[in-house]
């Protein structure tokens, strides 16, 4: 193998390692911030979900009266959607509004965006054990070059610098959003649903068959996924710093 081959194959081997690890970031995140309902108080202002669900839940073919529900059963009602979904979809059914006096509506979802959610929280799951498996390959390697440079005193693999795998890291995240800004996020947003739950339920719903599409908006799940990223890059820098300061 000459230099050249080499180093390419250290730098793709590095990079899938890279990858690798912030996937795992990623579901750090995504169980942080559920932890929290994705400070969803703070988003449904930010979006004006109110008004959304002023202007929409009236024209709403399905259920009735959503509109004279409180924020505060709106902010109940999505830390209960979010509870299910990492719960494997069990209590989707039961997801109940009620009005301002406490009496009870409806459930809040069609059999449509039940079968939905449901995909969802597979999906979840699934990703759950993806995870497992990346972690667990992680820390076998890991422990192998750790206890290889301590039994023989040299490396068997040397992490990548701290300066280049931190820029490396904010390229690539700059280089995914512009790409995202090119598509249009939106559309990035149809075409990961269309490939993610190919051949399953409805994905799609309009604001007046929907009270969970009048709820949740495509731009909050956009800047759910924004606070992700963000989320999974901070706790990719502790990982790597920490695992620079044992291997290196």
């Amino acid at each position: 193998m000459n230099q050249r081959t080499f180093l390419m194959a250290k730098h793709s081997f590095n990079s899938v390692l890279t990858i690798t690890l912030f996937i795992v970031c990623l579901f750090l995140a995504w169980k942080s911030l559920s932890t929290v309902n994705f400070f969803f108080d703070r988003l449904y202002k930010f979006h004006a979900i109110d008004e959304q669900i002023e202007k929409y839940a009236p024209q709403n073919r399905n259920k009735t009266n959503f509109e004279i529900t409180s924020s505060t059963e709106h902010h109940r009602i999505f830390a209960e959607i979010v509870s299910s979904i990492n719960s494997r979809g069990d209590g989707l059914a039961e997801i109940e509004y009620f009005s301002t006096s406490g009496e009870k509506i409806d459930t809040f979802l069609t059999e449509d965006e039940l079968t939905h959610l449901k995909d969802v929280s597979q999906l979840v799951v699934s990703s759950e054990q993806l995870v497992l498996i990346l972690i667990s390959l992680l820390v076998i390697f890991y422990g192998f070059c750790f206890y290889y440079k301590v039994s023989r005193s040299r490396y068997f693999w040397k992490p990548v610098g701290t300066i280049l795998s931190f820029s490396t890291m904010i390229l690539t995240i700059i280089l995914g959003a512009g790409i995202v800004m090119v598509i249009g996020p939106r559309t990035v947003f149809h075409i990961l649903h269309e490939l993610l739950f190919a051949g399953k339920g409805q994905w799609f719903f309009y604001y007046q068959e929907s009270l969970m599409t009048t709820l949740l908006p495509e731009s909050l799940f956009g800047t759910i996924a924004v606070m992700l990223v963000a989320a999974a890059f901070v706790y990719w820098m502790i990982l790597n710093f920490i695992l620079q300061k044992i291997l290196e």
